[in-house]
């Protein structure tokens, strides 16, 4: 005789508050993270600028910023001797430190464009969660409530806001390209074949980030569902 078949059990579905709770929670904490991501760009976009601004500097061989920087050498090194001071000032490989900065600075490129990818796709994320959350706290159509990243945002963007995205692209491209392209030139000036082949391939995969960040920019700082009318 066959053995009567265990009844299948039907998933349980958790009540609409406490989904709606769950949601909330959730969204609380991913905003929380999305707020951690934003200010991780910001400061990256910042020190970009920086190293971008001090490595054109010494590639443009100020005389000062060498001083500076062959002294702070000689105290971190606890040099006191003049003539090994003024040694270490013509001797000092500055291709090499320039090279490095380079490195950096494609470092910090990759790390933007992937924090900033980051920032976009997750407040993107909330965006979209607060439609859901909508539907369990049963809120009217015309509710304000959970639209801080949806329609509220996108509603009541000013044009500058929508500009942002261009002027950043644009200053990124200007603070890394004069500085790629001296740099390049002076490596083939003084050709050494090590330094030319990696500052090349460096600079060619900073460049390629700097699009990559460009081009995600574009596509993700856009409203992916109509916006609706807010009222003023």
């Amino acid at each position: 005789m066959a053995r009567p078949s265990k009844p299948v059990s039907e998933p349980k579905v958790a009540p609409a508050p406490e989904v709606a709770d769950a949601l909330t929670n959730h969204y609380q904490k991913t905003f929380e993270v999305a707020y951690e991501y934003w200010k991780e760009r910001n400061k990256l976009f910042v020190t970009l600028v920086l190293t971008a601004g001090i490595g054109l500097m010494l590639l443009l061989r100020i005389p000062t910023l060498d001083s500076l920087l062959v002294a702070a050498i000689a105290n971190f090194l606890n040099i006191t001797d003049e003539t090994q001071i003024a040694q270490l000032t013509v001797a000092f490989p500055f291709e090499i430190l320039l090279s490095a900065t380079l490195i950096v600075m494609f470092y910090l490129m990759q790390r933007l464009y992937s924090t900033n990818l980051s920032v976009m796709r997750t407040f993107l994320y909330l965006g979209a969660m607060e439609k859901e959350i909508h539907k369990y706290l049963n809120l009217p159509a015309d509710s304000v409530s959970f639209t801080r990243e949806g329609n509220f945002y996108w509603g009541k963007r000013s044009a500058m806001q929508s500009m942002s995205k261009y002027y950043y692209v644009v200053v990124l491209f200007i603070i890394l390209v004069p500085f790629i392209a001296f740099k390049l030139i002076a490596d083939f000036q003084k050709p050494n074949v090590v330094v030319v082949l990696v500052d090349v391939a460096v600079s060619l995969m900073a460049i390629l980030y700097w699009w990559e960040y460009a081009r995600s920019s574009f596509q993700l700082d856009t409203p992916k569902t109509p916006v609706e009318k807010q009222k003023a």
